[in-house]
């Protein structure tokens, strides 16, 4: 073996150069093994840490991704709830002004002029009774809706607050009644439950309540409940 530096001849195992004093080449390979094998650990250290931070970013990503749908699920979720809530909670319960219809009746059997109305203004046709000008005044689904009759054709014809204007609080409250009970639902208020059970069409279902009444609606149903909901809430009946 000889000097790397000034060519001299080296002496087995010698550690540096008996001339220029210079290291052998044995002595130095260590040292670049040694820094071979740093950039080799380096090198991995930080593919590890690359990969790391990419799983991390993967799974904050999936995570929020996750949270975020179930967010919008549960939001969805409520929307449907409340609307639900607002179209079946009283479905039964808004039975108008009591006290002025039994008023109103009273003065009728009593014979007592001054309670007197005009009658609605109706057209009859294939067994639907459409009220007109004039309703208002005049509690007639009692009186002229035959047992077989309906009121309206909710389930479908599209109702307009066209429709309902000119109309009383318990006519518009039995039009939007007659839509649950096309699918017999089960009224738990006297007035409704006497009303609906003298109509030959009303097959009252026990299973049918406000838990469950919305599944069976139609598209056109529940629109029609939306605006009768709304025009009751508009005149403040609600």
């Amino acid at each position: 073996m000889y000097c790397n530096k000034c060519g001299t001849l080296l002496p087995d195992n010698a550690d540096f150069c008996p001339t220029c004093g210079a290291p052998t080449p044995r002595q130095a390979q260590p040292v670049r093994q040694a820094h071979g094998k740093n950039s080799i650990v380096i090198a991995a250290i930080a593919a590890v840490t690359v990969v790391l931070v990419a799983c991390i970013i993967c799974f904050t990503l999936i995570n929020r991704s996750s949270q975020e749908a179930q967010l919008a699920a549960v939001g969805e979720t409520q929307q449907q709830s409340g609307q639900s809530n607002t179209q079946t909670a009283d479905a039964d319960k808004a039975d108008g002004n009591l006290d002025s219809t039994a008023s109103e009746q009273e003065k009728t059997e009593t014979g007592d002029s001054s309670g007197e109305s005009t009658q609605a203004a109706t057209t009859v046709t294939n067994n639907y009774y459409y009220y007109g000008d004039g309703a208002a005044s005049d509690n007639d689904y009692y009186t002229r809706v035959t047992s077989s009759g309906y009121l309206w054709p909710t389930d479908t014809q599209y109702i307009s607050t066209s429709d309902l204007r000119g109309l009383s609080q318990d006519t518009v409250a039995a039009i939007r009644n007659e839509i649950y009970a096309r699918h017999g639902y089960a009224f738990t208020t006297a007035r409704w439950q006497t009303y609906f059970a003298s109509k030959t069409w009303y097959d009252r279902d026990s299973t049918c309540t406000e838990s469950t009444i919305r599944a069976r609606l139609s598209s056109i149903e529940r629109a029609n409940i939306s605006t009768i909901v709304a025009y009751e809430e508009s005149k403040g009946w609600r």
